[in-house]
């Protein structure tokens, strides 16, 4: 009794695990329902064996999980003594009645290890006892051979000669053994042929050869069987299931169902070591019958429409036939189906005493009426041969009205616990349709698996590959698996309708939360935090492309701008609260209202800050927004603009200076600056088209004449592309490769200018302006985050590391935080940002920089420099000696070390986008998260496919426009033809 109740506490605690992870009402009654008494009841008649003991699929599996090696087993005498049995049976519980999962199954196999386990069959009751210590524990169904010997019939046809087994059907052989195992896989000697390949192994034509497959290997498969498959369905000797054809129709796998010994077999021994000819299974004929059933129900339990029985059977052939045959059973032969063999009928009725017709008569083989009337006379031939196939034909009666009443049962069986299955398949149709599957094979293949699993007494699991449910990530969405593929595909194809059907009837049914998260996020805010430093001008005042663009759309012309000297600094707290320019607009709408509100010149002022890089906008006197701003140096300097092949630094002509304080206007907008000093880099638009025509690079001019490019430009676009020293982008080739159409990226001063005025009517030198750099950069950024997002990793590590660039990114992040590491930057950058920062140098690093850099860095640093250092600046211009005295130029001085600076820029900039996007992290995984939830939703396993849709979406969303749903979906859609 403790034993029984260990073992209860145990099953209890398993099915509590269970429950706590299960949400479907389906997947729960299916795996608190015994199934297999469901089946063992459906199945009926297991058929007659040699001289085994036949029991149903479960029964064996049960039996071959349960008993113990070495376990004691009788088999009694057809005739038993009046005292046998001695026990009840009606008071013993069936085996399969006390099991409902495998933690009962183990726990009961363990129950019967630790316990003396015996079992005793009695053939003339159809009953196998399991003992437990002596005492009853459970009984099964198993049906012994014959009473008495005969020869099985096959393919009796009248007028014709009978095919007789050439094996002896006996009656079971009593007497005491031991249980020696049991098997997954019997191998016949009689029955090499059939039970070679194990039933239900694929079955797969591959490379022009037929192989099967047994324990994940692959075998070539048997003559007689590949003879078989390519033989017509109707004359396969073999049974086959799960059948796929080619789009000729012609067979390419199957699963084998002709194992004369199904799959389970509990063996025997008299001697302990050589199983006994006899054994227990289940027939393969069975199992098949099982399979097929199950495949049966599934489709009932999957069809769409009404749930009435007789709409349901009407749209299954099979089922459609067994209710004929209940209709031919309840009418005693009166009505008889279609597709009922006309002889069958008259035996089913000469068997049953239903009053053959006259026309039944003449159907009947006359041997086997003659082999009837001796049997049911007592009169069966003297001779053993003949009596042998006189109880054969008999056998063949029998079991002819066997199979019809076995069908026919199943439709009165089906009818009689329709309830049952109809809640069951309501409760499908909404547990699929929340679970996300909607292919009806997927659904097939997933309850079929359930029910098979159920008939093992395993648990019904939520399908993995169902979209909704589990974990969504997107490591494990886009993780190759063949064994999903196909699943995949099927339900891609329903989502594929279903986009369809969306837009042709203009349906809102089909909801992108791409759509609306993109549409939530202000990625302006974004894209003016990560892009970080805006470059110091000669002395022009900085912005961020997309600020420049409002600043171009909304000052009106006349707004007056104060700007501030170097020596002013904002206080942090003033501004705190002012909202950043960005932040007010999301969508092109927003910028439109902004426009009426800055309409009126005298209600605008703009105040700049450009030693706190600040610039604030006042709306009739109050703080309205503010922006990022960069100015000029805090000191005059001429900035290194190229190096000769010795070395030598070359200056700019022009001065680089602070941005000049003051009040000014604004007096001219445009979209396309041109520079008198900057001409050659200006006077094509930013973004202009240039194209080769006849071995020459033109441009559209100003006044839509295609005129030749500067000759600077001519040169650099015909050099090899790693040597540029201008930026090109969207290039195009020709059928040769060769690159006929670029679109300009280095405008200095960017696409949106405004030229300010002291006084109104002159203009001013500096401008406010972005720069073809920025712009190139911010369309870097956002070709990165779109990569970044669309990266089918999880972890923000693995996602940056998906993008080369962000992966550079964070490795400048990471030598920011320890610029003593020498492991993550070339010598050269890592050189310049240690001597700019006043960090040791290794010899390496000095030897990677100009020596008049670290001279430079010497001179900012007030140290002394040897003579050396001073010829050399003299050799470059930097210095002079007059009246034995040097004097330095600092203007120079200051460029030298801005050239150095400018590398420290540069990597403290991509440390930044890393950071920044580190920080936004959170609410870009939401974002993220939308973008994976639809494709998950429409089953898209494509990365690359994601990455082209999120930057189409992307890109307009960074452009102001606000995403249509319906024009997503098209857009995916295309993408997906």
């Amino acid at each position: 009794m403790r034993t029984k109740l260990c073992l209860a506490v145990l099953v209890l605690f398993g099915l509590a695990s269970l429950a706590f992870a299960q949400t479907y009402q389906s997947i729960e009654t299916i795996n608190k329902t015994n199934l297999a008494i469901y089946f063992n009841d459906y199945l009926g008649f297991p058929y007659d064996s040699h001289g085994c003991l036949h029991l149903t699929p479960a029964d064996i599996y049960l039996l071959s999980q349960v008993v113990p090696k070495g376990a004691p087993f009788r088999v009694m005498n057809y005739k038993l003594d009046k005292k046998d049995p001695t026990y009840d049976f009606s008071r013993i519980p069936y085996l399969a009645g006390l099991i409902n999962n495998q933690p009962e199954v183990k726990g009961l196999a363990q129950y019967f290890r630790n316990n003396s386990t015996s079992l005793i069959a009695y053939p003339s009751l159809d009953k196998l006892l399991i003992l437990v210590n002596n005492q009853p524990y459970a009984q099964v169904k198993a049906l012994a051979g014959p009473d008495q010997p005969f020869l099985v019939a096959f393919g009796v046809k009248k007028n014709q000669p009978i095919s007789w087994d050439f094996m002896l059907t006996t009656p079971t052989d009593a007497g005491n053994y031991s249980i020696l195992r049991a098997t997954d896989h019997y191998i016949s000697s009689a029955y090499y042929k059939n039970t070679i390949v194990p039933f239900g192994a694929w079955l797969v034509k591959n490379n022009n050869q037929w192989v099967y497959q047994e324990n994940q290997h692959w075998y070539q498969l048997p003559a007689h069987l590949v003879k078989d498959l390519q033989s017509p369905t109707e004359q396969q000797q073999y049974n086959y299931y799960d059948i796929s054809v080619d789009k000729q129709g012609r067979l390419v796998s199957a699963r084998y169902a002709g194992h004369d010994f199904g799959k389970y077999v509990l063996l025997w021994t008299k001697d302990g070591k050589n199983h006994y000819p006899e054994m227990a299974y289940a027939a393969g004929e069975l199992l098949y019958e099982q399979t097929m059933l199950v495949k049966d129900l599934v489709h009932l339990l999957t069809l769409s429409g009404s749930d009435d029985l007789n709409d349901c059977v009407g749209q299954n052939k099979n089922f459609v036939f067994y209710r004929e045959l209940n209709d031919f059973v309840a009418s005693k032969g009166k009505i008889v189906p279609k597709q009922l063999s006309p002889q069958m009928a008259a035996y089913y009725k000469l068997y049953n005493n239903l009053d053959p017709t006259k026309n039944d008569y003449q159907l009947i083989d006359q041997r086997v009426l003659k082999a009837f009337e001796e049997y049911q006379e007592n009169r069966l031939p003297r001779d053993t041969v003949k009596r042998y196939q006189a109880l054969g034909l008999n056998h063949y009666l029998r079991q002819n009205s066997q199979l019809i009443n076995k069908y026919a049962y199943w439709y009165e069986k089906l009818k009689k616990d329709w309830a049952f299955w109809r809640e069951l398949r309501q409760n499908l149709r909404t547990d699929f349709d929340q679970m996300g599957v909607f292919s009806l094979p997927n659904r097939q293949n997933i309850l079929e698996q359930w029910l098979n699993d159920r008939l093992e007494f395993k648990f019904a699991l939520v399908p993995e590959q169902a979209k909704n449910v589990g974990d969504l990530t997107f490591s494990g969405f886009f993780k190759p698996d063949k064994g999903k593929a196909v699943f995949a595909e099927r339900e891609k194809k329903i989502m594929l309708d279903k986009i369809r059907q969306a837009i042709s009837s203009g349906s809102s049914e089909l909801h992108l939360q791409t759509v609306s998260a993109l549409n939530n996020y202000n990625f302006g805010l974004l894209l003016d935090d990560i892009l970080g430093d805006l470059y110091k001008s000669h002395g022009c005042l900085h912005t961020s492309p997309r600020n420049s663009q409002f600043l171009y759309d909304l000052l009106p012309i006349g707004t007056r701008i104060t700007v501030y000297g170097y020596d002013k600094k904002l206080p942090a707290a003033d501004v705190e609260k002012i909202p950043y320019f960005a932040h007010l607009v999301n969508f092109q709408d927003d910028l439109d209202q902004l426009e009426q509100r800055f309409a009126q010149t005298a209600e605008v002022d703009v105040v700049v800050y450009p030693s706190s890089g600040l610039w604030l906008i006042y709306l009739k006197s109050k703080p309205f927004a503010k922006l990022r701003v960069r100015g000029g140096p805090q000191a005059n300097m001429y900035l290194v603009q190229d190096r000769t092949d010795d070395g030598l630094p070359v200056f700019e002509e022009h001065l680089a200076y602070p941005t000049t304080p003051g009040t000014f206007y604004i007096l001219k907008k445009t979209d396309h600056y041109v520079s008198n000093i900057y001409r050659d880099q200006t006077v094509m638009a930013m973004g202009g088209l240039l194209k080769k025509e006849a071995g020459q690079w033109l441009f559209e001019n100003d006044k839509n004449d295609w005129v030749t490019v500067p000759q600077v430009i001519q040169l650099d676009l015909n050099s090899p592309e790693d040597k540029h020293k201008y930026t090109y982008y969207d290039a195009v080739k020709n059928a040769s490769g060769e690159v006929v159409e670029v679109k300009w990226g280095s405008h200095p001063f960017g696409k949106y200018a405004l030229q300010t005025s002291k006084d109104k009517k002159t203009p001013f030198p500096e401008l406010i302006h972005s720069s073809g750099d920025l712009i190139m950069e911010e369309r870097q950024l956002i070709n990165d985050l779109i990569k970044v997002l669309a990266a089918p990793h999880d972890e923000l590590e693995q996602c940056a590391k998906y993008s080369q660039n962000f992966d550079l990114y964070r490795t400048c992040y990471e030598f920011v935080k320890d610029p003593s590491r020498e492991d993550l930057l070339q010598t050269k950058e890592r050189a310049n940002y240690r001597v700019y920062h006043g960090l040791s140098l290794t010899s390496v690093e000095v030897a990677a920089l100009p020596p008049d850099v670290i001279v430079a860095d010497k001179v900012m640093r007030n140290k002394q420099l040897s003579e050396a250092e001073i010829r050399l600046l003299i050799k470059e211009g930097v210095a002079y000696r007059r009246g034995g005295e040097v004097k330095l130029n600092m203007e120079k001085i200051l460029g030298l070390q801005f050239d150095t600076y400018q590398y420290v820029v540069m990597i403290q900039k991509f440390a930044h986008h890393y950071q920044v996007l580190k920080d936004n992290w959170e609410e870009l995984s939401a974002l993220r998260l939308a973008l994976l939830k639809d494709f998950n939703n429409f089953v898209i396993r494509d990365p690359q496919l994601m990455h082209n849709f999120l930057s189409q979406l992307m890109l307009e969303r960074t452009d102001l426009k606000h995403l249509s749903q319906t024009d997503a979906l098209k857009r995916l859609y295309e993408m997906l033809e």
